[in-house]
């Protein structure tokens, strides 16, 4: 009987005949020595940058930023519809002198906002204005006023949301202007 020598694959344990070039199990390819060949070209493969050693932590982090700015995204987008919600109600103040009073009304729509005055007297109430206006913010609107630009006014509540504040005024050149809804 002939003297075949036998080799061990080197990576799953497998008896092999000595003359094998491949592992007939795993398929690792085997140099004369019966020594798995490939090691030397896994260790060249492998990279060895900053990238390659921090891939993990890298994966992570990014997953993290990714994951704030879904939840950032979402409260943002959550603070903006409860500020068109409490606009998308009648807000109104009280102007002039002793027995002569005007309503002014601010009537937001879903994109526009109307400006007008009520004296009691259908046939004198006007329409002063129309704008455009978009939520920017939980607390901030743009109001397209006069021309192209964009303004922006910060939008203020009370605890109640009987009262607005818009600053600066939406109305008028004031600082700031106080609404209420009589809800």
């Amino acid at each position: 009987m002939e003297n075949i020598t036998e080799i061990v694959c080197p990576n799953c344990g497998e008896k092999l005949p000595g003359d094998s070039v491949f592992c007939a199990k795993c398929g690792t390819r085997l140099n004369e020595d019966g020594q798995q060949e490939v090691q030397g070209v896994e260790q060249a493969a492998k990279p060895t940058g900053f990238f390659a050693k921090y891939k993990k932590i890298i994966g992570i982090a990014a997953a993290a930023v990714i994951i704030v700015l879904i939840v950032l995204f979402a409260v943002n987008t959550v603070q903006r519809t409860n500020l068109k919600k409490e606009l998308l109600r009648d807000w109104c103040k009280v102007e002039g002198e002793k027995d002569s009073y005007i309503l002014c009304v601010l009537d937001f729509s879903e994109k526009e906002v109307e400006y007008r005055l009520e004296t009691g007297y259908a046939w004198m109430d006007t329409s002063l204005a129309t704008y455009d206006y978009k939520v920017i913010s939980g607390n901030k609107i743009k109001v397209l006023r006069y021309g192209d630009d964009w303004e922006t006014f910060s939008i203020e509540f009370n605890d109640e949301k009987t009262i607005m504040i818009a600053t600066p005024a939406l109305t008028s050149t004031d600082a700031r202007e106080v609404w209420v809804n009589l809800d």
